[in-house]
């Protein structure tokens, strides 16, 4: 007997394994390099629709390694967008926290969902996500 648990995994994949039309897209952050507070926009140009009409989302995911005291890691979707459009997301501390020191390795990842169909029963296995994109920035002491 197969039994599937809950737990969600985003794995690393290689760019051969994306899906026909997803690509990889070129990533830029703004700015490179700042301080415990700092705003980093992230942005680059969506290979799909997301959002309302489409089961794609993009995850926007970056971390620098393991530390305690300050935020090491940080997440966030992506708002709807159109194929071609820009899309940007802003990357922040949260709350009262700061970013620890050191160099932050980001991934841009397409998410897909698949809702369940009302009075249906759901798929059991769900789509894993496509890494479509990679990028990093600094946070310097002080």
């Amino acid at each position: 007997m197969l039994a599937l648990s809950g737990m969600v995994v985003i794995p690393a994949v290689s760019d051969g394994a994306l899906a026909p039309g997803t690509g990889t897209v070129t990533v830029s952050v703004k700015p490179r390099t700042g301080s415990g507070r700092t705003h980093f926009a992230v942005s680059f140009r969506a290979a799909v629709t997301t959002g309302r009409t489409s089961h794609n989302q993009y995850r926007i995911t970056a971390a620098d390694g393991t530390h305690s005291g300050c935020q090491a890691s940080v997440g966030s979707f992506a708002a709807p967008a159109r194929a071609g459009s820009t899309v940007r997301v802003v990357l922040s501390p949260s709350g009262s926290e700061h970013w620890c020191a050191g160099t932050f390795h980001g991934q841009v990842w397409d998410v897909i969902s698949e809702p369940c169909p009302i009075g249906e029963a759901c798929q059991a296995l769900v789509p894993v996500p496509r890494h479509v994109g990679k990028f990093t920035f600094r946070v310097s002491t002080g």
